[in-house]
């Protein structure tokens, strides 16, 4: 598993003069929890940087329910793409908690490109970085049983955003059977059946509103291995 500092993040790569001038581009607006910043469908016209808060991306099926592919963090930039191809918002997102961004608009967005070329070579790698993790999501769902998805997808998270406490376990505070159901296109009991397996197994350990992995290492080492590269996961502070 390799973590990457600023996965989701090409402001913070470009040089000075150019970050400077995106950021005195760029607007703020506040969002309480569960506002929609953009829907399926809705023209693309502006970009974002998340100053504050999170942002959680999703789609429903045909019968309403809802598939969470994402959730990203303070200092991940996402919106980019329906300025890139001129297309439509391919899924939803929605303020998980009160959130602030910082917006961009396209006709701002496009002068810079201009001005900036580095700007299109900092989003290519931020395609690329997707990219990596579509190949990975794919796999997982084509190839692996629900309890094997389930212990890739706790890893990843525990060493993207985990606390390692004084005794060595890791701990995913906030993280719900609901929401790891969202995440794995399953149900709320499927997960809680897999959780109790992997509890069994002496992997995770569950308590009210957290979930507790003993050996972080151990269960990266047995879910990496059990198909594809090494994931990539982003690093946040």
């Amino acid at each position: 598993m390799l973590k990457v500092d600023s996965l989701h993040n090409w402001i913070g790569q470009l040089s000075a003069t150019a970050r400077e001038d995106v950021l005195a581009c760029m607007r703020a607006r506040h969002y309480p929890d569960g506002d929609a910043i953009y829907s399926l469908g809705d023209e693309g016209k502006e970009l974002y940087l998340i100053e504050s808060g999170r942002v959680r991306f999703c789609n429903y099926t045909a019968r309403g329910k809802e598939i969470e592919f994402a959730e990203l963090r303070e200092g991940d930039c996402f919106g980019e793409l329906s300025l890139i191809d001129g297309l439509y918002r391919p899924h939803c997102t929605y303020a998980a908690g009160p959130t602030t961004l910082q917006v961009l608009q396209k006709r701002d967005f496009d002068s810079l490109c201009a001005k900036y070329p580095e700007i299109f070579q900092q989003l290519m790698r931020l395609m690329a970085h997707h990219l990596r993790q579509t190949y990975t999501m794919i796999e997982d769902a084509t190839v692996l049983p629900m309890r094997d998805r389930l212990a890739r997808l706790l890893s990843r998270l525990a060493y993207s955003f985990g606390t390692v406490e004084p005794t060595g376990t890791t701990l995913l505070e906030g993280v719900t059977h609901e929401s790891l159901a969202r995440m794995l296109g399953s149900t709320r009991e499927g997960v809680s059946r897999e959780l109790k397996q992997l509890e069994a197994a002496g992997l995770v350990r569950r308590e009210y509103g957290r979930i507790l992995i003993p050996d972080l290492p151990a269960l990266i080492a047995a879910s990496d291995a059990l198909v594809g590269g090494e994931p990539l996961v982003p690093g946040y502070q």
